[in-house]
């Protein structure tokens, strides 16, 4: 989602732009992605339609000759549905991911996307709270205080989610369907 996401963002771009563009967000405190695997997702990505090769024109400007990509139709219908899982998943990097590109989306979308994963969450939290536990645990889904962290983690993303949502509907952030052309 990250390299699709990017490329967007930038219209047309070449690997090195995608890099520069993730270690500006400092996407390496939040995500797995190494430089390598960019150039990586790029091959795969063309080779399954979603971005293709560009001449932009630009080269002189950016030194040596680069592969340029854009997104195709493909890439785009992709990325939206990466985009719409991520804001609903208890992962945290693809929900990180997702936050960092929701605004491609509508805004009311993004709403009913995370009020899902608030949904979700709160289920989540009312089953781990009937798990049995020991106190001295015969195996670990049985031990009070690993039960008692999942329980604690999940009210965090339940907290954290919550704020997300106040600050949606409040009229934070930009989303596509609120900018002008």
């Amino acid at each position: 989602m990250l390299v699709l996401g990017v490329i967007l963002r930038r219209g047309i771009t070449h690997g090195y732009g995608v890099h520069q563009e993730l270690t500006a967000w400092r996407a390496d405190t939040w995500t797995s992605v190494k430089p390598g695997s960019i150039y990586h997702a790029l091959e795969k990505l063309e080779s399954h339609g979603m971005i293709r090769a560009v001449e932009s024109g630009d080269a002189a400007k950016r030194g040596p000759a680069r592969t340029e990509y854009t997104l195709t139709d493909e890439g785009r219908l992709e990325l939206e549905s990466i985009l719409k899982a991520a804001l609903k998943s208890n992962d945290f990097q693809q929900l990180a991911a997702g936050i960092a590109f929701m605004e491609l989306l509508p805004r009311r979308q993004v709403l009913t996307l995370l009020e899902e994963r608030l949904a979700s969450l709160r289920q989540t939290v009312a089953f781990l709270q009937t798990l049995p536990t020991e106190p001295i645990p015969s195996n670990p889904s049985k031990h009070p205080e690993l039960v008692g962290m999942w329980v604690g983690y999940i009210r965090y993303a339940i907290e954290t989610t919550e704020t997300l949502i106040s600050s949606l509907q409040a009229g934070k952030y930009l989303f596509i369907d609120e900018k002008s052309n």
